[in-house]
């Protein structure tokens, strides 16, 4: 234990936190590929496995609006922790649960008028899904409710010995649930390691939550603050759960089946080049919002971010495109995607630069700077609206000289790897954006310190 301390005090609490979780995800993630590779094929027939990630985005997108709140509530926890305001981490934690309730009444009614329509456009029959894909959306923005409490209170151990245990809790579920139906069952498998988290959070918690702690008012204080932060943080949150599905359903819809199903297939793989990346972003979020309540610069502790999600989803896209032809050919339900291993890496690459981009949006909102939200929100509406019109071009048929339409057809994005390269080229757009920004800022800093 003395070298573990030793080791801790050396490499400092946001390398040390962020080894420690990474570690225990990675345990969990061996489960998860299991999951994936074969469960997840095994069950759901290839003209229905292209809809798997559709169904998870919407469920992602019925609880946007929870999934705003749980942004605040990780902010302001933070901040009331750091000073020391008990009364108020308690006020945080139980304001947040009343919220989250009336949330899922109004997104439940919500999410049921548009799934038939959206159900039809990928291609699948809805049966107990309804239920399932509301549940599932709900309870999984509900979750980091609890999750970023402990994020907030800096409880990485718990957080690490958490991950580790949900994800058999997953693999016992899908394997008992899944052969009775296979994307009801899928979807089950996602619901239940969440209340598995929730139950496990609220257990570490206890001591936040117990009567000896006297919740003190927030509202007179801090309401003002809480408010403009809420405003700010809806705009950039609603944007993306309208576009991300849009996105996903455009793969299912516009692609073909076999292309649409690569997609899924490659994506497991491909987000491997991710996990050290949203290991190191978890970590950094409370470390910055910690800075930002002590008044200190923290573009350090994002640059060791970014540096740590480059390298690494470089090393994994590269040792990707080397190792894949022989997992592919070695995994049954692998193989009929070898053909597509190129843009298994290309899709590495794009979700790398991708995540740079998260860290920096994540950096500034932790320190409460909304400047990004100005190129931030168009660059995901414009995005979203070329991948729509360039690979449903037909439609323009008519409207648009045919040279334009000749021209469109040309780029290929109706096809897997020119939307991976038309996804790539916005991410690019977006990381550079990021970096010109921080330049400014920084200069502006150091003529103000100068001054």
């Amino acid at each position: 234990m003395h070298l573990l301390s030793r080791l801790h005090d050396r490499l400092g609490d946001f390398w040390w936190y962020s080894l420690l979780l990474f570690a225990a995800l990675r345990c969990g993630d061996l489960i998860n590929a299991f999951v994936g590779l074969w469960l997840v094929p095994k069950y759901v027939p290839q003209e229905e496995l292209g809809a798997v990630l559709p169904l998870t985005q919407f469920a992602s997108a019925v609880g946007a609006p929870m999934a705003i709140l749980v942004m605040v509530f990780t902010k302001f926890l933070n901040k009331f922790k750091t000073l020391g305001e008990d009364g108020k981490v308690k006020s945080m934690l139980l304001w947040f649960i009343g919220f989250s309730v009336m949330l899922t009444v109004v997104s439940s009614a919500v999410a049921i008028a548009i799934l038939p329509h959206f159900f039809e456009r990928i291609r699948v029959t809805s049966g107990s899904l309804t239920v399932l894909i509301i549940a599932v959306g709900l309870i999984g923005t509900i979750t980091p409710v609890f999750t970023n409490a402990l994020q907030g209170l800096k409880r990485f151990h718990a957080v690490s010995l958490i991950n580790l245990l949900a994800a058999p809790v997953r693999l016992i579920t899908m394997v008992i649930a899944m052969p009775f139906r296979a994307l009801s069952g899928y979807m089950v498998g996602q619901l239940m390691p969440q209340l598995f988290t929730i139950a496990s959070s609220c257990f570490v918690m206890r001591r936040h939550l117990h009567r000896s702690v006297k919740a003190t008012p927030l509202w007179k204080s801090d309401g003002l603050d809480i408010v403009k932060y809420t405003g700010l943080v809806s705009l950039w949150v609603g944007v993306g759960a309208i576009c991300s599905p849009i996105t996903f359903m455009i793969i299912r819809q516009r692609l073909p089946d076999i292309e649409s199903s690569a997609y899924y297939m490659i994506s497991r793989f491909a987000e491997l080049s991710t996990y050290a990346g949203q290991t190191l972003v978890f970590v950094m979020l409370p470390l910055v919002a910690e800075a930002s309540v002590k008044s200190k610069n923290s573009s350090k502790l994002l640059l060791m971010t970014d540096f740590g999600t480059v390298a690494f989803g470089l090393i994994v896209s590269a040792a990707l495109y080397f190792i894949s032809p022989y997992v592919f050919n070695a995994i049954s339900t692998c193989q009929p995607y070898v053909a597509y291993i190129p843009d298994l890496v290309l899709l590495s690459i794009t979700l790398t630069i991708g995540l740079v981009w998260t860290n920096f949006t994540t950096h500034e909102m932790a320190r409460g700077n909304f400047w990004y939200l100005t190129y931030g929100t168009a660059f995901t509406i414009l995005q979203a609206a070329f991948l729509v019109c360039f690979t449903g071009y037909n439609f323009f048929k008519g409207i648009l000289p045919d040279s334009v339409i000749c021209w469109m057809a040309s780029l290929k994005i109706d096809t897997l790897r020119g939307f991976l390269w038309a996804q790539l080229s916005f991410n690019i757009a977006r990381v550079v954006s990021s970096y010109i920004h921080l330049i400014i800022i920084n200069r502006k800093n150091l003529v103000h310190q100068s001054q």
